[in-house]
């Protein structure tokens, strides 16, 4: 269990610790590179989103075969950050900001089913949401990076594209189960995703709220303080990120509905407070809540579509994450728009909102539930 567990985990630390959010952390120095602004920028992130979607649902094809889905989870975001490290113009950066983004979407599908054929059924919740926490053990290894490289920011995307290689490698050599896994549904029935329809419609609203800090938070806080104190801080929020783990005990203490709202609200808590102080202490502390409660709220997702869809989990976590996606493209766009033409106080206000209304989702229709048990 250890070697697939810690070899996943840094899988997801490289697609999308370093190769999918790593373009909001280098944001600051791609925008004095290539002249980029708010909302140009914004829509590059949201097509990164939008081919993470993309390949998830091509992954989710190929549900029978996840060693095919690792291995194509390495070479995209391999390809892609040595895309971002050799570009020349703004629209071969944007490009490969979209192929190294897409290395996530293969990522998730193929490790939840290699995670399942390799590890006990009792220990497997525990198990994807300690694979999820590599999100954050990723940007912490990115933020290192930034800061050794300093203006050679390209050199860091070379080491970007290592990382991504060596972890594809070490995820393959982990997984003994071979051709021995049962067969599996390669996608989610229509009656199936109505048993998701909470959680789709969550995920798309705290996508939409958590585009604004992992686009645009280290722009914020590079504004606001010095360049070294901004990539600290968002180092802080990869290590708070590695607590996301907790998601799985999270759940089981509680209840899924529960864990959404405690790891949603505080999320949206988070980014409406950086929007308001983006320096000093209450920046640090709002980075790293939202660090820690978005990787626990993905693992809550993927947690959610275990126990609703036990027979096509992985696709059902393809489907969630790619609602998430879906929210984060849409949010890039919307914020980067609201940047432009308003500040930054309410572009992160209104994200923090659309979070709050993800959680009331999820709270409103069980009081409504509970309201017509008790008429």
């Amino acid at each position: 269990m250890a070697r697939v567990v810690l070899s996943g985990m840094a899988l997801i630390a490289a697609t999308y610790g370093l190769a999918r959010f790593g373009y909001g952390l280098f944001l600051p120095r791609l925008e004095e590179a290539f002249t980029l602004g708010p909302a140009v920028s914004g829509t590059v992130q949201a097509g990164s989103f939008l081919a993470y979607c993309l390949c998830a649902l091509t992954a989710s094809r190929m549900g029978s075969r996840p060693r095919a889905v690792v291995a194509w989870a390495g070479v995209t975001a391999c390809v892609g950050s040595l895309g971002v490290a050799l570009a020349p113009s703004a629209v071969i950066l944007a490009l490969s900001v979209v192929v190294a983004g897409a290395g996530a979407g293969f990522a998730t599908p193929g490790l939840v089913s290699v995670v399942e054929r390799n590890v006990a059924p009792e220990r497997q919740e525990t198990a994807q949401t300690i694979v999820n926490a590599g999100t954050g053990a990723g940007i912490v290894l990115a933020g290192g990076m930034a800061l050794v490289a300093g203006s050679q920011w390209r050199l860091a995307w070379v080491a970007i594209a290592a990382v991504s290689a060596v972890a594809t490698v070490a995820s393959l050599r982990a997984d003994r189960a071979g051709g021995g896994e049962r067969k599996r549904s390669s996608g989610v029935a229509r009656g199936e995703l109505g048993q998701l329809a909470r959680p789709l419609s969550a995920a798309v609203l705290a996508g939409c709220s958590s585009a604004a800090v992992w686009t645009f938070g280290r722009s914020l806080m590079a504004g606001s303080a010095s360049d070294g104190g901004s990539i600290a801080a968002w180092m802080v929020l990869g290590a708070c990120g590695v607590l996301g783990a907790v998601a799985g005990p999270l759940v089981q203490t509680w209840d899924l509905r529960t864990a959404w709202a405690l790891t949603c609200g505080a999320m949206a808590a988070a980014t409406v407070t950086l929007g308001l102080v983006p320096s000093g202490v209450p920046a640090v502390v709002a980075v790293g809540v939202f660090g820690a409660t978005y990787t626990a709220m993905s693992g809550v997702l993927i947690v959610w579509a275990v126990r609703v869809l036990p027979r096509s989990s992985a696709a059902g976590t393809v489907v969630l994450f790619i609602a998430l996606a879906l929210g984060q493209a849409a949010g890039s766009v919307l914020v980067g728009a609201l940047l432009g033409a308003t500040s930054a106080a309410v572009a992160f206000s209104v994200a923090g909102a659309v979070g709050v209304v993800a959680t009331l989702v999820v709270v409103m229709q069980r009081e409504r539930r509970t309201a017509a048990a008790v008429g």
